[in-house]
């Protein structure tokens, strides 16, 4: 799994979500790094991809427990993906 966070510079914000995102990957022990990819075209907020597509732009309220949550499930689903095609 490919954790990238897009950045603005001059966006004071990503650097407390950069903190959060690592704080979440370790608490989860997950073997993950956070790949910073700067974007000096667009200013809006930062924004996470995953495998190269865009998951989850962040905003002001996101907190330590969203992104813990979020990443953890994205993990589960990508680790263990469902048998659509299995009988029971």
């Amino acid at each position: 799994m490919r954790v990238e966070l897009v950045y603005h510079p001059k966006c004071s914000l990503y650097k407390s979500i950069r903190k959060v995102l690592e704080d979440v990957i370790a608490e989860e022990r997950l073997p993950i790094p956070v790949e910073m990819v700067e974007d000096k075209v667009h200013s809006n907020a930062p924004y996470i991809r995953l495998d190269g597509h865009l998951i989850m732009k962040i905003r002001n309220d996101h907190t330590f427990d969203n992104l813990r949550d979020f990443l953890h499930k994205k993990w589960i689903d990508i680790t263990h993906p469902k048998k659509n095609n299995q009988k029971p």
